[in-house]
């Protein structure tokens, strides 16, 4: 061999051993997982059939639980939708953010939300201000995973803000809707939409925009399939307004009308028409090979919609849990949460551990294998010890909604849940305006019936040391003692007696009441001369069920009267049972559950007229 044969036959060598360990090393190191984050809007703990929904039909979303890992004690980061969506980006809890309400729709920015120092004279407690938007300079897991060679998409529901504050300015590089609309993209659920305006395909007749959009998924997913992409699909349904597909309305006309709580036929064709969406992207990411390296995390923004009433029905119903969107009970704040990934997950299993929203965004850097960028603040833990199936050890979690809503009857609080506990604090709420304890087993007690707050007293100060501890690291924004406040305000005639707040002052000339009692007890002062043996007024609400008047200090109460709660004003005559000559009336609401209630036109009239 000559010496020039020789000089390049050693590197001839070295370079068939080169191609040979980077062969090895490609087959020993596979692409990192893809991920595909799916959010539905509004969808409640019990909307989906493999959670045990009575009327909706989800087989897309039940085989994605077949095949996958299903959580039965995962709770979105607040009840309502903004706050989760920022927590989720950002890994970090809703009172660390200062954003605690929805209001990503709201075109004047604000990033500087401070505490109040008064509030209306019906109210214990001041409400904090908060935040609309998250800062630019925010590090969010889109960001962190655009960095690291992932594509990215949003698709969908984005509501934290307009340009600059969109999606593509947080880590996502294709996007469709991503606008800071509070529900789908105007005017609606069925197109076409103004392209400029909604970021929404130009599109021929009506579509649904969960089908546009579920569209563009499997199109995204086609487009990367040889590169590892991060697909977050927020979905617009099931959110108002209610509107469905017409004939999947009349599908389940006749099943709402036999079911016994999730009576509303427009939110069974909407569940639906998510449930299809899902359907197209986990077929695409089978037809395409991609289903073994791809990991989907199915969840929700919050609880299930019980405030509004489409065709006089809650949208749905979170039974056994109590309350719905809004309220920071468990109907509020617990949803399903579901993941698949095939070899890393078992398939059709179940954990009881606890999840939270802002838990995605460690898990995710597990999942692709990312470190912590050490300027990252985060709240949550990595979800990848439970993915065995197994019980996962964490540290407790957490949510802050310290806002008094009207219509979801949710008084100022914040809770703590570690374990089978959960510790509600509401602030302000007690005699001498002093903070108030709920304590519940939610092992037992998932409907939160039976407060132990009493019956365990060291359990419930030791998570009430926590949450001490927690808000002050985080510098969460609190309610305060309102100066205002004046428990004797006479609100259009009425005292407030138990179980509700008036919202707003005595010059209002209808009381407004909100409540998360089983029922409230109210003293009406009838003016001067005024006679008659029934009390009759207007009433709006969404939660009263009947109500029964009374006379005297015992007092005697006439015949209750059954009230269509479907959020329509209507005249309700209540019978006292006698006439009337002096002194205040009792009048009892009995609630079906926490909300709003409107009383007008408050008179005493005579049956024999």
């Amino acid at each position: 061999m000559s010496a020039l044969s020789t000089l390049f036959y050693v590197p001839a060598i070295c370079l068939a051993t080169v191609a040979s360990l980077l062969a090895s090393a490609s087959q020993a190191e596979p692409q990192r997982p893809n991920v595909v984050m799916i959010i539905v809007d509004d969808l409640g703990w019990r909307d989906l059939g493999c959670y045990g929904s009575e009327l909706y039909q989800t087989p897309a979303v039940d085989a994605l639980a077949a095949e996958g890992l299903s959580f039965s004690n995962a709770y979105a980061s607040s009840p309502l939708c903004t706050p989760t969506r920022a927590s989720i980006l950002t890994g970090q809890t809703v009172g660390r953010l200062r954003l605690t309400t929805p209001v990503g729709h709201v075109p004047e920015v604000k990033l500087d939300a401070a505490e109040r120092a008064s509030a209306a004279a019906g109210l214990p407690m001041t409400e904090p201000e908060t935040n609309n938007r998250i800062p630019l300079d925010s590090i969010t897991i889109s960001k962190l995973l655009k960095d690291a060679g992932y594509a990215t998409a949003f698709m969908g529901k984005w509501h934290l803000g307009y340009d600059p504050y969109i999606p593509e300015n947080f880590g996502f590089d294709h996007v469709v809707g991503g606008r800071g609309f509070p529900g789908p993209p105007p005017p609606g659920f069925f197109g076409p939409w103004d392209t400029a305006e909604t970021n929404m395909p130009t599109v021929e007749g009506h579509p649904n925009a969960d089908d546009v959009i579920g569209d563009a998924a499997v199109d995204f997913i086609e487009s990367k399939q040889n590169e590892p992409f991060f697909l977050a699909l927020w979905f617009f349904n099931v959110h108002a307004p209610f509107q469905g597909k017409p004939e999947l309305i009349e599908k389940y006309r006749p099943l709402a009308a036999q079911a016994q709580y999730q009576k509303s036929a427009v939110m069974g064709a909407m569940v639906e028409t998510m449930d299809q969406n899902v359907g197209k992207v986990t077929e695409a990411l089978k037809r395409l090979g991609l289903d073994e390296n791809t990991i989907v995390i199915f969840s929700s923004d919050n609880g299930g919609n019980m405030y509004d009433r489409p065709e006089g029905e809650n949208p749905t119903n979170n039974y056994p849990l109590k309350a719905g969107k809004g309220n920071n009970y468990e109907g509020g704040s617990r949803v399903p949460l579901i993941v698949k990934w095939p070899g890393k997950v078992p398939a059709g299993d179940w954990t009881d551990t606890i999840a939270i929203s802002y838990d995605f965004f460690p898990t995710l850097l597990d999942v692709a294998q990312l470190e912590t960028p050490e300027a990252a603040v985060l709240d949550g833990v990595s979800l990848l010890p439970a993915f065995s199936g197994e019980l996962m050890e964490r540290p407790p979690v957490t949510s802050m909604f310290g806002h008094t809503v009207l219509a979801t009857g949710n008084l100022a609080n914040a809770w703590v849940r570690d374990g089978k506990w959960k510790l509600l604090r509401f602030f302000k709420l007690g005699a001498d305006q002093e903070d108030l304890l709920e304590l519940y087993d939610l092992s037992i007690d998932s409907g939160e019936t039976q407060n132990l707050a009493l019956e365990h007293v060291e359990v419930a100060e030791r998570l009430n040391d926590w949450l001490d501890a927690h808000l002050a690291e985080t510098d969460t924004l609190l309610p305060r003692q309102n100066p205002n406040y004046d428990p004797e305000m006479k609100q259009a005639g009425f005292v407030m007696q138990s179980g509700g707040y008036f919202i707003g002052g005595q010059d209002a000339t209808k009381a407004t009441i909100t409540s998360n009692a089983d029922r409230v007890v109210l003293r009406y002062y009838p003016e001067a001369g005024a006679t008659g043996d029934q009390l009759e007024f207007q009433l709006m609400s969404n939660c009263v069920i009947s109500a029964t008047v009374g006379l005297g200090d015992g007092p005697l109460y006439g015949a209750p009267i059954t009230v269509n709660s479907d959020l329509t004003s209507g005249l309700v005559v209540v019978p006292i049972g006698r006439a009337y000559e002096r002194g205040p009336i009792t009048l009892l609401l009995d609630m079906e559950q926490p909300g709003r209630s409107h009383i007008s036109a408050v008179q005493l009239s005579d049956s024999h007229r």
